[in-house]
This record gives C-alpha cells, sequence and structure tokens, in this order.
C-alpha cells in the first residue's frame, strides 16, 4: 500500500508512453505485456513497408541516439538565486548543463508548452566544440565534466579534418536533441536552426524524419555580410537557417514585413489593392455586368464604349483566352466596355458591360450580389472591389496586419557588429549571432507572452533579442536558454555559460538605465530577469541495484544507508524545485509558503499542488493540507519516521478526499 504512493523520480518515460500510446492502438498485438511484431504486421496490412531497400538517413551509432533518447535521467535542476536577478518573479530561465539531461528533465513540466525553438548548434568545421570524449550522454560523465564529482577529467573533441569531419558524430549528437525538443514545442509551434554547407544536407534529412517531410517551412539563406576577403575561390557569405513546423496545418507565422521591402509597397499600408483584370491561359475572358450604384473612386467619369474589332474576339474564341500577342496587336486596353461607363457622384449611372480575363472574379460577382457591401475574407479582412477613374476594376483589402517573408535574409546586422556591440558591454565573444537576425526570427515565430527556447545559447544572443524586443514593443515574451559549462580561456568567466548570465545580466542593466532616462518613463514593469538552474545529481540517493553487494553485511549497511533518502547537503529550495519538476510544474511556477501550527508547507499554483518537507510530519499538517483541497500532495518518506500506520491512514484518507498523495 505505503509503495504505491512513491513518486517517479526519473525523467519523463518515453519509450513508455508511447508503448503505451500503441497499445491503445493495436492492442490485439500485445502477447502477455510484449509486442509481437508478427500481429503487428498483420495489424498495419498494406501500410507496412516489406522493401528491403528504401529511402531514409542511415549512421554508425544511430541506434544508440535513439536509446539516448529512451535512457531516463535521475538528474535535477538546482536554483542558484544567487546568480539570478529578480528570481522569485521572473519567468525567464537561464540553465547551466548538459542540453541533452536538461530537455530530458523539462519534458513534463515544459511538454507542449513552447511556442518557438532557435539553436545555433555546431556546425562540424572541424575546430569547433562537439562534446566531451567518451561523453555517453549520460548525467554522471556530465557531472565529471564539469567538475561535480571526483573522476578522470574528460577531454574536449573537436570532430577534426583527419576523421573526415566524422558526419555520424554530429548525427548522433543532433539527433536525440531535436527529437526531445519536438516534443516541448506546441502543436503551432516553429522551430528554426542554424547551419552552413558542412552539416545542411543532414541536418534536413533528420528533421524531415523527426518533424515530417510535410512540417517543412523554409530553408532561408542568410546574407551574413562578413568579410570577403579570403583566398577561397568562392567567397562564402552565407549560411542557412532551417525552419520546421510541429504541425504545418496549424501552425500560423508573425504578420511580419521583410525590412527590406520598397517604402511605397501597399505592405506597409492597412490595405492592398490591385486591378483584377488578368489575361492568360488560366484566365479564360469571360464579361461581367456592372449594375448602376457600383462604385467609383472618382466623382465623375464619362467613357465611351470600347472601339474593338470583331476579328479581335475571333482571335480570342478560337485561342481561348487573350494572349499578350493579340493585346498588341489590337492595341487593347482592359477591361474592355461594352456600353458607355457614365459614374456620377462616385456611382455608376447605369449597367455596363465589361470584357476581360479576370482574378477574384467570383469575389467581384459576391460583392455585387452583396449589394455592394464589404465580404469578410477567410483571414478577417474586408474586401471589397471599385472603378478607377480610367474604369479599371480593381480590389481592395483592408487588414490591420501584412506579413511579406522572404527566403534571402539581407540587412540584418552581422557577427562583427555584434561583437563589438558586446565589447562595449565588457562582454568578449568570438561568433556572436546578430541580434537583429534573432529579433526578426522571433517576430515570425512568436507574439505576446510566448516561450522562446535556445538550448544551444552559446553567449546569450536569444535572450538579448528577446529583451530589446520587448523593449521595442512593450511585449512580454519569455525566454529558456540552455549552456552547456564549456571551458574558456577567461579568468572573470570560466565557462561559456558564465558569460551567457554575465551578458544577459548587463542587458537587463543598460535597459533598465535607459528607461531610467526617458522623459516619458511612466515605471511600468517588464519581466527583466532571470532564475538560474543548475544541473545536477538528484537530492535523493537513487538505488541502483547493480551496485548493491553480494556480502549480507555490506548490503545491509547499504540499506541502513538509504534509510534516509536524501542527499547531505542540499536545501529546501533544492528539493522543493525538482518536486516541481517531477511533478510536471514549470520551474517559474508560483509557490507561497503556508504555516500550520508548527509546521510549513508550499502551496504551488494557487493551491493545485501542496508540497511538505518537514522532516518529521504532524499530523496536523496533514490535516490542514487536505482541508485545502489540493490536486496533489507531496512530503518526503522520510517525514513518517517508519510509521507505517501513520502513512497509510494518510493515504487512504487523501484517497477518500480525491487527492494524489505521493512520497518522495
Amino acid at each position: 500500500m505505503t509503495d504505491s504512493v512513491k513518486m517517479d523520480l526519473r525523467s519523463q518515460d518515453l519509450l513508455g508512453e508511447r508503448i503505451q500510446q500503441l497499445k491503445k492502438l493495436f492492442p490485439e498485438v500485445f502477447a502477455e505485456g510484449k509486442i509481437d511484431f508478427t500481429r503487428l504486421k498483420q495489424a498495419l496490412g498494406e501500410n507496412l513497408d516489406t522493401e528491403r531497400e528504401r529511402y531514409g538517413l542511415s549512421w554508425a551509432g544511430k541506434s544508440e541516439a535513439i536509446k539516448n533518447i529512451q535512457t531516463q535521467s535521475h538528474g535535477t535542476l538546482l536554483p542558484v538565486p544567487e546568480e539570478s536577478v529578480n528570481f522569485d518573479t521572473t519567468e525567464n530561465l537561464i540553465i547551466e548543463g548538459d542540453n541533452l539531461e536538461v530537455l530530458k528533465l523539462l519534458q513534463k513540466s515544459y511538454h507542449g508548452k513552447v511556442k518557438m525553438i532557435y539553436i545555433d548548434p555546431p556546425y562540424n568545421t572541424g575546430n569547433e566544440f562537439i562534446y566531451p570524449d567518451n561523453f555517453k550522454e549520460g548525467l554522471e560523465d556530465y557531472l565529471r565534466y564539469s567538475g561535480q564529482v571526483d573522476g578522470d577529467g574528460i577531454k574536449l573533441s573537436t570532430n577534426t579534418e583527419t576523421e573526415g569531419r566524422f558526419h555520424s558524430k554530429w548525427l548522433n549528437m543532433m539527433y536525440p536533441r531535436l527529437f526531445l525538443a519536438r516534443n516541448l514545442l506546441r502543436e503551432d509551434g516553429v522551430i528554426f536552426v542554424s547551419i552552413d554547407d558542412n552539416e545542411v544536407k543532414n541536418l534536413r534529412s533528420i528533421m524531415d524524419e523527426i518533424f515530417g517531410e510535410e512540417n517543412f517551412v523554409s530553408q532561408f539563406i542568410w546574407n551574413t555580410e562578413g568579410h570577403t576577403d579570403n583566398q577561397f575561390q568562392v567567397k562564402v557569405n552565407h549560411e542557412y537557417i532551417v525552419l520546421y513546423a510541429k504541425n504545418q496545418l496549424i501552425v500560423s507565422l508573425g504578420y511580419i514585413i521583410d525590412p527590406n521591402t520598397r517604402g511605397q509597397s501597399n505592405l506597409w499600408k492597412g490595405y492592398a489593392e490591385n486591378s483584377i483584370t488578368k489575361n492568360g491561359e488560366a484566365n479564360p475572358p469571360s464579361e461581367v455586368l456592372l449594375p448602376s450604384g457600383f462604385p467609383c473612386v472618382a466623382e465623375k467619369i464619362d467613357l465611351d464604349a470600347t472601339d474593338v474589332s470583331s476579328e479581335f474576339y475571333k482571335e480570342v474564341s478560337e485561342l481561348g483566352y487573350i494572349s499578350r500577342q493579340i493585346t498588341q496587336k489590337y492595341n487593347i486596353s482592359y477591361p474592355i466596355r461594352k456600353k458607355r461607363m457614365i459614374v456620377e457622384e462616385g456611382k455608376l449611372v447605369e449597367d455596363c458591360l465589361v470584357f476581360s480575363g479576370w482574378a477574384n472574379v467570383n469575389k467581384l460577382k459576391e460583392f455585387i450580389k452583396n449589394d455592394f457591401k464589404p465580404l469578410d475574407d477567410e483571414d478577417g479582412n474586408l474586401l471589397e472591389f471599385y472603378l478607377s477613374e480610367r474604369g479599371v476594376i480593381y480590389y481592395k483589402k483592408s487588414r490591420e496586419k501584412a506579413r511579406n517573408i522572404l527566403s534571402v535574409l539581407r540587412n540584418m546586422g552581422t557577427t562583427e557588429q555584434m561583437r563589438s556591440e558586446l565589447e562595449r558591454l565588457g562582454i568578449l565573444f568570438q561568433y556572436p549571432k546578430p541580434k537583429e537576425l534573432l529579433q526578426y526570427l522571433i517576430k515570425i515565430g512568436s507574439a505576446e507572452g510566448e516561450i522562446v527556447l535556445d538550448f544551444f545559447a552559446g553567449s546569450g544572443t536569444t535572450a538579448h533579442a528577446v529583451l530589446d524586443l520587448n523593449a521595442q514593443d512593450n511585449g512580454n515574451r519569455k525566454f529558456i536558454l540552455v549552456q552547456l559549462p564549456e571551458p574558456t580561456n577567461k579568468p572573470d568567466y570560466p565557462t561559456i555559460a558564465d558569460i551567457t548570465k554575465e551578458r544577459v545580466l548587463r542587458v537587463i542593466s543598460k535597459l533598465n538605465e535607459e528607461d531610467q532616462n526617458k522623459l516619458d518613463f511612466d515605471g511600468k514593469k517588464q519581466d527583466r530577469g532571470f532564475r538560474v538552474f543548475k544541473l545536477t545529481s538528484s537530492n535523493f540517493k537513487i538505488w541502483d541495484g547493480n551496485e548493491a553487494s553480494i556480502d549480507p553485511a555490506q548490503l545491509e549497511q547499504q540499506l541502513n544507508m538509504f534509510t534516509d533518502n536524501l542527499v547531505s547537503g542540499r536545501t529546501q529550495l533544492d528539493i522543493l524545485y525538482e518536486i516541481l519538476l517531477k511533478a510536471g510544474y514549470p520551474l517559474t511556477s508560483k509557490v507561497n509558503k503556508v504555516t500550520a501550527g508548527a509546521q510549513e508547507f508550499y502551496s504551488v499554483d494557487e493551491g493545485l499542488l501542496l508540497i511538505c518537507l518537514e522532516k518529521e510530519i504532524q499530523k496536523e499538517t496533514l490535516q490542514a493540507m487536505m482541508e485545502l483541497e489540493p490536486v496533489q500532495v507531496v512530503c518526503l518518506d522520510v517525514a513518517f519516521q517508519g510509521n507505517d500506520q501513520l502513512k497509510t491512514n494518510t493515504v487512504l484518507e487523501m484517497k477518500s478526499h480525491k487527492i494524489i498523495f505521493h512520497t518522495v
């Protein structure tokens, strides 16, 4: 009875969940709890690919990469308030640790909550960090690498030219991270990945496999506008940014206009308009009757019927459409007026028959049928038609927002400019992405109040872009950064993660200072802070059966060590956030302390979750928690001090109140 309430301290079991989904869909393929592949093949029928040779991407180590996804993490994220800014109120996160382990730990709390992901992973050029040698994508190796536990140092690997730039090594690093990242995206979410020519082909292949070819949106070409005074035969001054949607059918990109769009474009206005006359093979000509009352932009016009030879109509009829050659031959302007066109006070005085090839002709007829009242289109815009002063029919679509996203990205800052700006902030970093580029992508991929994730954070350009963009439009986008504590040669900032935190801190300080200097500053607070968390081992001792002694006396000694399963030196705050993470609550959840007699407990998310971390819990405290009618209650296992009767009674009483009860 009591064992059944223990909380699972591992990260989400992705493989187990998928097997359960398969069991719901195909219960008949399971025999004694295992998948019977013969039955599965029969269930799939014609959808089963039996060909030996098939299209796909395979590489050395792919099966191990998939196993890495399925391996659960026993780690946790320790809060570090002293390195944070506005820890108690901010909803921004900077997480220091290996991004694969961190992504596993975020699966419960942030599943389906992230609107946009941007990453700038290693390009595999042979001269930059890939991952530590012997790094088996596990927590223990990470802890040794980062100096959190004793062990041999782990050398950094650079995947050199002499290794043929092992594509397999790069794919093994990227595949599980992209797979886990997809789970965090909302259904309407998007992911942008920066890359260059070295791995763009392989990146597209694994993203097609993970996200589905049908969810590919675009492969942007970013004109880096960098120096081209090198000795290469072809001076490469571009990179790529690959964009995929979680679900192409429901994704909606931001209403944003490419900044290079000419100033005279209607895209900058609150409407779009154009002539609907359109001649060509796809637009067979027809007559349209414009009834009296049809609107015109001019108060008054009087245009004679168009003088057209009968040979014109004969040639058009034989061809089936109006060609450019026919138009030039007969010197025709469209539409052809078959009657005199007279407008008084901005309206047709009498019916007028016109002839042309058309675009939007059905909408025009609907507009006429609607007594010339504007039509609502599928995007919520208003559509109307009118005559110009020359008798040409125009459509006008009013809109609050316009979208003009181009596949070639130009004039969006350079690495050199960004590096210089960072130097003025006192931050030295060699190859930062320009924040202007990131701001543009964030406008495409996210909106007000949404979460932007970057799990190859580098110097923190994504956070810089989010904070600056929020300052520009008074928005409240939130960021989550994940960065490995990769060593540097800078004494002031021993790791890249230290540079990340310092940069974001200085950006916040600069923005706050600029606000104070504004004459119209109204004191309205934006979220200019971040909570720092660091990846480490669990706050709870994890029993490893492989380490159990076969000697009875030693085994008893080992078991006695687990009587109190808390790791020494950890604080209540450390334990609290591990429970939040493992219970599926965001790391930015609102937490309040509640006093019950002589003891305290934590109320999370307006009382939906109650957590008591007292080492010896009192019955009155348990009663006070039940009276608040939470959904879930969590206590320390050691808090019952071996009183199995109290624990059993608590389980039963919680169940009678329909409260989920766990111990850790």
